[in-house]
């Protein structure tokens, strides 16, 4: 039996059509701007996810795209690099950004790059140099060492003059139109925050079961006013493969990644692990739908994303919509209306916040609201 899924627009990666996310088009070289910028260029605004196994990054304008759609995001360059290659982030980001300047950035995905940049150069011997960007934003699930490896990949680029323009996003009880459900809303994963906003972006007035596929299977439940109602967390697929390698005595370890080959009773021991496991998934998540529908009484969307949520699409036996990068789309919703209303952003900013083993004060919160609107 064939899965039925849903046609409608997935959600492009990173950087998959330049064109669409530039609110005035790809533009042209302008010879006398500094570093070949292109005439049409704005300050940009440097997004960066670090998830449990890589960090993330991508650059979009600071100002709202005309044609910018959440549904369908499309930034003006991206790449990812795994936590234990954290020195090369700072190359990519130049990559990324020198590509933007010079016009010649293709789809804008940079793979990793073994050649890290010296601490405080920012690599100008070639003489292209980064231009600072309008804030920088990052949702970090990975502790103290990721953020820190972030910190110094600005300081790479920008010195130390960086240090006030990172902006931590951590859950609170409401942020661009998503209210938190949780008992304590700050203990929710800055992660699964930011695709709750990124998702009811998308689909605004649409009740959403928003999935994500990664080291841990998460489900949201929001109804479309914004309230979130509450969430689940399992296993991902990887981990439920490596707990039967790691647990049993003759079962083999298997990639996540390898075709679970449909919903039919499998005929090798191979094949009986990979469709459990993605058994074990959709239930989850078909369960999870027929929950919420009952609940709310009228439809929901199904949302999938996450790395691994490709393990589900011969299994899944309800229609979806993939949207791939939903983490980096809220994230980029909060940037923007910060940006669009700096006096609530810095009223967020009030409380103390805990970074790097200290605590910043209110004050420094908003010398940090208005680093991100002056762009310096």
């Amino acid at each position: 039996m064939t899965s039925p899924r849903n046609t409608q627009s997935p959600g492009r990666g990173l950087g998959t059509d330049t064109a669409t996310a530039e609110s005035r088009g790809p533009g042209t070289v302008d010879e006398g701007a500094p570093n070949g910028e292109r005439a049409s260029d704005g300050p940009r605004v440097l997004l960066v996810d670090a998830g449990n196994s890589r960090i993330k990054w991508a650059l979009a304008p600071a100002a709202r795209p005309a044609e910018w759609r959440a549904s369908a995001p499309a930034f003006l360059a991206s790449g990812a690099v795994d936590h234990a290659e954290w020195r090369t982030l700072a190359t990519q980001i130049r990559a990324g950004w020198s590509a933007l300047a010079s016009g010649t950035g293709g789809d804008a995905h940079f793979a990793p790059n073994t050649t890290p940049l010296a601490l405080g150069q920012g690599g100008q011997d070639d003489g292209f140099i980064c231009p600072a960007p309008a804030s920088v934003w990052l949702t970090n699930v990975a502790g103290d060492a990721a953020e820190q490896a972030v910190r110094m990949t600005l300081q790479t680029l920008w010195g130390m003059a960086s240090a006030d323009w990172l902006q931590v996003l951590r859950a609170s009880e409401s942020r661009a139109g998503v209210r938190n459900g949780y008992q304590t809303p700050s203990q929710l994963g800055s992660d699964r925050w930011a695709s709750l906003i990124g998702a009811h972006a998308a689909w605004p007035g649409e009740h959403l079961l928003i999935v994500t596929l990664g080291t841990a299977t998460t489900v949201e439940a929001l109804r479309a006013d914004g309230d979130y109602l509450g969430g689940l967390i399992a296993p991902g697929p990887a981990l439920m493969l490596q707990s039967l390698a790691q647990g049993t005595a003759q079962l083999p370890t298997l990639d996540a990644a390898m075709p679970s080959g449909g919903q039919d009773f499998a005929r090798s021991t191979t094949e009986a692990i990979l469709r459990g496991c993605a058994a074990a998934q959709a239930g989850l998540v078909e369960r999870s739908l027929a929950q919420l529908q009952a609940q709310l009484g009228a439809p929901v969307r199904c949302v999938l994303s996450g790395g691994a949520r490709h393990a589900l699409a011969q299994t899944l036996s309800v229609p979806y919509t993939e949207h791939d990068q939903l983490v980096p789309a809220g994230l980029y919703e909060v940037a923007l209306r910060a940006a669009e209303s700096p006096d609530s952003q810095a009223a967020s900013l009030t409380a103390p916040v805990a970074q790097g083993g200290a605590t910043r004060t209110s004050a420094g919160a908003r010398r940090d609201a208005g680093h991100a609107r002056r762009g310096t």
